[in-house]
């Protein structure tokens, strides 16, 4: 009792330490006269004039940052609104907020009006661009050509799927919500101040709607969102079958949003569903021990019938005596397969965020993979499938097989995140209970380690 009540107190501690979040690097160079930003999921390039130079999206299965966009003369530059031509501001300062939850960089106009990015240190990829005291025109960037935006009213999308330069897969989108509506001239998207403070909230980053959903889903009643699916889907995104994959995605986030951690709604997330798949697993866990019930009745008929046909006559005669049917465990076992699929992709589709939840448990960082971030991890999978395959096998010869693949097939996917590997490795564990509970029923058993190395049952002390 004392061990389990030490055990829980840990574990909350350790969730408690969880929350911190990643420091914002920020620099300045005089040479260059350029500011530079950092944080897990993407870095900026500022320069003095109030113009983002370049923005670089990390990606976390290549390990590197991908440019997605590079200033042409399109960052929130300020027109007159008589001659078009750009007002720079005359100063700067920057602000970083204590709790590094987002940092200021906050441009100077010589007539009192201002300039503020707002850059927040969240797993949502947004920014607010906020104006005061201007009267004038905004161009709006973007980080494609125009067959690759779209506006409506006030929203704004941009998107582009692989990079003009490299060729490289990006999949990126530009969404921006501006309170006046915008405009097309001189083949520039332009939007309206007046004066007053003018708020463009804006996301720049993957083409992920549970991000983008939270970046404007509170606008204008949901409206704002709305708009910006619709325009995505004119450009060939987000179609019908996603709505199917984005019902799990966004079960996930909720999850995240209740524990406050990834790697607790990772956990939470894999029991849910291994209980709701529970009367397809145990349906399969009962084909499989019916079918191991009866091999030693079908050896029998193996060497009492040498022609293959009368064999095979026999074999179903005693399939149909006995209620065996076995393809069950087959068709069975391919019902969860696609869902497991989905699922792995649920899990994997919020990667790089899993950076905002640096600490779970013993793990400084779930996005981080490789041998040392997996090895406690690779270790529970290894044990956890090889129980399994002696839990299934019925002699030495079947059993290597599977335990083979118990050790390599963990090893194939060490490369992966953190947060992946805990569901993977958690799958297994559960696994190999419902196998351990279904055998106790059925009055199964496995065969020991030292069957599986050939030493025969253990000698009994006199």
């Amino acid at each position: 009792m004392k061990k389990g009540l030490f055990f829980l107190m840990l574990l909350l501690f350790l969730n408690v330490i969880a929350f911190a979040i990643p420091e914002i690097m920020v620099s300045e160079s005089s040479l260059n006269k350029e500011i530079n930003i950092e944080m897990k999921l993407y870095r900026l390039k500022l320069d003095q004039n109030g113009h983002i130079l370049n923005f670089e999206l990390y990606d976390s299965r290549a390990k590197k940052y991908e440019l997605v966009y590079e200033y042409t003369g399109d960052s929130y530059n300020i027109l007159d609104t008589q001659n078009m031509t750009e007002i720079l501001p005359s100063n700067y300062n920057i602000r970083l907020a204590e709790d590094q939850s987002y940092i200021e960089i906050n441009y100077f106009f010589p007539n009192g009006g201002q300039k503020i990015y707002k850059f927040y240190n969240d797993p949502n990829y947004h920014f607010d661009v906020q104006f005061k005291n201007l009267n004038r025109y905004v161009v709006l960037p973007s980080i494609s050509f125009s067959s690759g935006i779209r506006y409506s009213g006030n929203v704004f999308v941009s998107y582009i799927d692989k990079s003009v330069l490299t060729g490289e897969a990006l999949d990126s989108t530009l969404a921006i919500y501006t309170p006046e509506e915008i405009e097309f001239s001189q083949n520039q998207y332009l939007t309206p101040l007046n004066y007053s403070d003018h708020k463009i909230i804006s996301y720049l980053g993957p083409t992920k709607k549970i991000f983008i959903k939270e970046t404007f889903d509170g606008i204008e009643e949901g409206n704002t969102y709305s708009t910006i699916i619709d325009l995505m889907q004119d450009l060939g995104k987000f179609g019908p079958f996603t709505n199917i994959f984005y019902w799990f995605v966004n079960f996930f986030w909720w999850l995240f949003k209740v524990t406050g951690n990834f790697g607790w709604a990772i956990i939470l997330f894999t029991l849910i569903v291994n209980a709701i798949l529970f009367p397809v697993y145990g349906r399969q866990k009962k084909s499989m021990i019916e079918m191991k019930q009866l091999q030693p009745e079908l050896e029998k008929i193996k060497k009492k019938y040498k022609n293959p046909q009368k064999q095979q006559e026999e074999t179903m005669k005693l399939y149909k005596e006995k209620g065996v049917n076995p393809a069950g465990g087959c068709l069975t076992s391919l019902i969860p397969l696609p869902i497991m699929v989905i699922l792995w992709q649920v899990i994997y589709y919020f990667e790089g965020s899993y950076a905002y939840n640096p600490r779970f448990l013993f793990w400084t960082d779930l996005s981080q993979g490789g041998f040392q971030a997996n090895f406690f991890l690779l270790l529970i999978a290894i044990i956890a499938s090889l129980i399994n395959a002696l839990l299934m096998s019925q002699d030495a010869r079947s059993a290597w097989t599977s335990v083979i693949m118990s050790v390599v097939f963990p090893f194939i996917l060490i490369a992966l995140p953190v947060g992946v590997f805990i569901y993977y490795s958690l799958n297994m564990v559960i696994q190999t209970l419902l196998t351990f509970v279904y055998n106790r029923i059925y009055n199964v058993k496995g065969i020991t380690i030292r069957q599986l190395v050939g030493l025969g049952p253990k000698p009994v002390r006199r």
